[in-house]
């Protein structure tokens, strides 16, 4: 049907203004931030502000391969994943984060990619992800997709194209040295028998060579350094934006980026190539993408959220080895236990967390952005590991990631406490320092041959599935008001309609770092004030701490008969049973 000149005129004008609109809105909220910024004596970088769907926002993350398989070949795909929509928005998530369905070599897991236009035929087509798209819109879910902006697979056409003896419009897409005289600058030039007479860096692995994004101070004497804005870098910047806007043109809400601090090279701690990647493609992407966000996975939010991430994930690396590890990792890559906070033995401290944490909300105040710290994720082992694996303790730890002041994000299984596999097959370059497939095995969701997650012959599953006869599984706990499961929702309920546990409410620690259990912090907003107390270790401990309150009101707990004393001199006293966690309105 063909509009009427008079209808599509008005209607182009009408989009003109509300973009203006939405332009000088931005504009303002900018101004606020920088006013804000410089009012406590920080640095700040022109950023947007974070879409208002991402305040209420809960993420479930899914590594595609192994949630739910709908055609019965032992690997996930996006049908499967559309299947259980109505399952992920009943437990209260309303947003989606998906790992690369994109096609691959799967040398790492999909991480290698070789098309970032298409699907992968295992995972289905591009079809089947504009219908899983819709279809979660019309549930009111939305849909993050990942992004691998650093690399691709050493077999995609623009790698061939740079590896050719000849030069073609490819050749500065890649890093790569000029010859081979004198040999490689560092280890991350690959040693290769390619055409092209030359090393190359890699990203990852050998297999995943670096995109050319150009080097932040460029050594005139190395010349496989390239400026920011040499013609090489440039095209690759606009290539990265194709592909945003390829995939938010078909309903995309976002993207996680992977890797996002390791595009523009160089010695550079303060990160200024990289902060100016980020902030010019922001420019670009809030103008045509206003309520589309980007999560960044670089665990240094002093840097990506001044840069214009609306997240910035804190995992296991970068800050997160003073935040995330110290809290919840109980192995270094050696194998050998290694103390953290969430233990059930109370070896660990939290002195670590609380100092580093404080002064990250400090350093990131005047900017909108969040640093978010995820259960764990297809790179990180999950909470139900070793001797941490009983429904109290892991209720206890989901406790704080739903009640700090960042987007909850949640792997697949980590809401019915499914445990990691300690001895899983190596399985697409999923082992690095560690054994990746631990985290990944096939999602539970009932009693069924293979727990329901494919109805193929065991061998043939991409990887095997829980062997433990006491696995959880969906069906199990669904009607279970005593279960993980039950829990979690009761979590995201909470998060959802209490301002001062969201994403905006402040948070102050109480008790005292250097006697760390009970962990106990306030969250407050608007005049309603909420303190969660948590207790990790298998025997009662207590804490003291002041603050005027006159009435604490237990709201959520793990485990019925903790303790709240409010004694004289406005010094409050919790007492906490073993593993168990419990959340107070205070007056």
């Amino acid at each position: 049907m063909t509009l009427c000149p008079c209808l599509t005129a008005r209607a182009e004008r009408s989009h003109d203004t509300t973009q203006l609109l939405n332009k000088r809105i931005i504009t303002m909220k900018r101004l606020l931030l920088l006013i804000l910024a410089a009012s406590i004596g920080l640095s700040a970088e022109a950023r947007h502000p974070i879409p208002a769907w991402l305040r209420d926002a809960v993420v479930y993350h899914i590594y595609p391969s192994t949630y739910m398989d709908s055609d019965g070949d032992g690997i996930g795909d996006i049908e499967g994943i559309r299947s259980k929509l109505d399952y992920i928005r009943s437990v209260g998530f309303n947003t989606v984060w998906i790992s690369p369905v994109f096609e691959s070599e799967f040398e790492d897991g999909g991480y290698d990619i070789t098309d970032f236009y298409r699907v992968d035929p295992r995972f289905g087509d591009n079809a089947a992800l504009e219908r899983l798209i819709a279809d979660a819109h019309a549930r009111g879910l939305r849909v993050c997709l990942d992004l691998v902006a650093g690399h691709t697979s050493d077999k995609h056409p623009w790698f061939v194209a740079s590896s050719s003896a000849e030069r073609n419009e490819y050749s500065d897409y890649f890093i790569w040295t000029p010859g081979k005289q004198g040999g490689k600058p560092d280890k991350k030039f690959v040693d290769n028998d390619l055409p092209r007479d030359g090393y190359y860096m890699k990203n990852f692995y050998d297999i995943q060579p670096a995109l050319n994004y150009g080097y932040t101070n460029p050594d005139p004497s190395k010349p496989w350094q390239q400026g920011y804005d040499d013609p090489g870098p440039t095209a690759v910047r606009e290539e990265l934006k194709n592909i945003i806007s390829f995939w938010m043109d078909k309903g995309a809400d976002g993207f996680r980026v992977d890797m996002a601090g390791s595009l523009v090279k160089g010695d550079d701690k303060a990160h200024t190539g990289i902060r100016r990647l980020w902030s010019d493609l922001f420019d670009w992407f809030e103008a045509k993408y206003p309520e589309g966000i980007l999560m960044s996975e670089w665990s240094q939010p002093q840097y990506s959220l001044d840069a214009g991430f609306d997240i910035d994930l804190i995992i296991h690396n970068g800050r997160g080895n003073k935040l995330y590890r110290t809290l919840f990792t109980q192995t270094a890559n050696n194998g050998d236990h290694t103390p953290c906070y969430f233990d059930p033995e109370g070896r660990g401290g939290c002195r670590t967390f609380v100092d580093d944490y404080t002064a990250m909300l400090r350093e990131t105040a005047h900017t909108e952005g969040i640093a978010a710290m995820p259960t764990c994720s297809h790179d990180i082992w999950r909470l139900n590991r070793f001797d941490r694996s009983t429904p109290a303790e892991l209720k206890t730890m989901l406790t704080f990631f739903f009640t700090m002041p960042w987007t909850p994000i949640v792997y697949y299984g980590e809401e019915i406490g499914m445990r990691n596999i300690e001895d899983a097959p190596v399985k697409e370059g999923s082992f690095s320092s560690r054994n990746r497939s631990s985290c990944r095995t096939p999602m539970q969701w009932d009693s069924t041959p293979n727990a329901g997650f494919s109805t193929a012959a065991p061998e043939l599953l991409y990887l095997p599935i829980d062997p433990s006869p006491a696995r959880p599984t969906v069906a199990a706990q669904i009607d279970d008001p005593a279960s993980v499961l039950s829990y979690v929702k009761q979590l995201i309920a909470l998060h959802k309609s209490t301002p001062a546990l969201g994403t905006g409410g402040t948070w102050q620690f109480l008790s005292d770092p250097d006697r760390p259990y009970p962990m106990v912090y306030l969250r407050q907003k608007d005049g309603e004030r909420y303190i969660v107390a948590l207790n990790p270790t298998r025997r009662s401990v207590s804490a003291s701490f002041s603050l005027s309150v006159s009435s604490a009101e237990e709201i959520l707990t793990t485990c019925p008969g903790n303790k709240y004393t409010l004694a004289k001199g406005s010094v409050n006293r919790i007492r906490l049973k073993p593993c168990s966690a419990v959340i107070y309105k205070i007056r």
